[in-house]
């Protein structure tokens, strides 16, 4: 099992996935980060909780460790090379289970990369405009504790549902019209706070609750997203086992 978790990271290195969506990271904290610390006034950026907002921004890694997850379940099959790797590991369950625990080691590592860019633009950001930081409060490290469960779920959810679905392309537009599309319609009977969105962005704030009430709190919202992540990857799991690969 091992061998085959570090197979998938080799997977991952040799074919710089992890650094195009680290780029995408630094291009999105970058902007967003950006806009909100000059855009800000004085006596709002010297808020604690505006600050804390700033560092919030490194919760697109849950998005983009989603994206991964999918594309290291489905890039095998777009490439033709599945069934080489199912010859080596006739185990099918152990080559599922290797990538969801590869895709929750990137996500983390992704989520842990966006915390630190993000924190590093907010302190840029304050010393240019001299405001008084509270960067290095408890609060802030909390939030990086919530981007690496966020993203380590996330990044098993893409597994599975990529494995599920089989096709890359689909499976990421699937999913982001579920984000955009699917979960606001839960609103209307006042579900979305238990849709996985809404549950890994309640994971991602740690226990802040900012967006009025929304968000589960943090233990429910954890507990609930390891249960989407094992419901995907089950299913996936069922399907990668049933189906044939020519």
């Amino acid at each position: 099992m091992t061998r085959l978790v570090h197979a998938e990271l080799l997977k991952l290195r040799t074919t710089r996935l992890l650094l195009w969506l680290a780029l995408m990271i630094v291009a999105l904290i970058g902007l967003i980060v950006s806009l909100n610390g000059g855009e800000r006034s004085f006596d709002d950026l010297a808020r604690a909780s505006s600050q804390r907002d700033l560092i919030t921004t490194a919760a697109i890694s849950a998005l983009i460790a989603l994206i991964l997850g999918i594309v290291v379940s489905t890039a095998e099959y777009a490439h033709g090379t599945i069934g080489g790797t199912f010859l080596v590991s006739p185990v099918r369950e152990r080559v599922v289970a290797a990538k969801v625990f590869a895709a929750m080691l990137s996500g983390a590592v992704l989520a842990a990369f966006a915390w630190a860019l993000a924190l590093a633009l907010a302190a840029v950001w304050l010393a240019v405009r001299s405001v008084p930081s509270h960067l290095l409060s408890h609060d802030i490290f909390t939030l990086l504790l919530g981007l690496l469960a966020a993203s380590a779920l996330t990044g098993a959810i893409g597994v599975g549902f990529g494995a599920i679905l089989r096709r890359q392309t689909a499976a990421i537009v699937v999913a982001l019209v579920w984000l955009l599309v699917g979960e606001p319609l839960m609103a209307v009977a006042g579900k979305q706070r238990y849709a996985p969105g809404h549950v890994v962005v309640a994971v991602a704030e740690a226990g802040h609750q900012a967006s009025g009430g929304d968000l589960l709190a943090f233990w429910p919202a954890l507990l609930l997203g390891l249960g989407y992540a094992a419901l995907f990857a089950v299913a996936g799991t069922l399907v990668v086992v049933r189906s044939d690969v020519t």
